[in-house]
């Protein structure tokens, strides 16, 4: 019995353990019993220096749940019903002429809290960043946290005059 020579340069096959509803969602769409359906997720790419120790801010921090993964160039995370992508910027991100995304910018989520400024205390004795002081607009107080790989999060309290959109779920069951 001949020896591949390549076996040795394979990569290990690890497992992987998602969500059972995931999982069989999955199964049901390789073996073509499942057609994909459209919904509105809302959802946001960051791009971040090290992936593990993004989901260990956002699970840690501010309450996010893992989905899917981490690997060493992704994961999937969520609060609510908001969906985060954590990448690499590597691979299909990367442009033709080789121009690969960055970690940071002025692009963020936003995440409301009851308390803000309890919120901030909270986050502060854990060593956390903040990139600015709370700052107040009309209808809400905010203020600017820093990812560990630069990526800013806005944290905010709703006050007198904001206004939220009745969700369409909530609709639905008043009818």
């Amino acid at each position: 019995m001949t020896t591949d020579p390549l076996e040795a340069l394979r990569m290990p096959i690890v497992p992987v353990d998602p969500r059972p509803v995931f999982a069989a969602a999955l199964l049901r769409q390789l073996e073509g019993t499942l057609r994909p359906v459209v919904h509105a997720v809302p959802t946001v790419r960051y791009f971040v220096n090290d992936v593990a120790s993004a989901v260990e801010f956002y699970t840690r921090h501010l309450g996010f749940e893992v989905e899917l993964g981490p690997t060493p160039a992704f994961a999937m995370l969520y609060q609510g019903e908001l969906r985060l992508l954590l990448n690499l910027p590597v691979g299909a991100h990367v442009l033709p002429d080789g121009t690969a995304p960055e970690p940071g910018g002025w692009n963020r989520i936003l995440l409301q809290v009851p308390d803000l400024t309890a919120a901030i205390g909270a986050l502060r004795m854990q060593g956390l960043h903040f990139l600015s002081d709370i700052v107040e607009s009309v209808g809400t107080r905010q203020i600017l946290l820093e990812d560990p790989s630069g990526n800013p999060i806005e944290l905010f309290e709703a006050t007198q005059g904001y206004h939220e959109r009745t969700r369409t779920s909530e609709l639905r069951r008043d009818t």
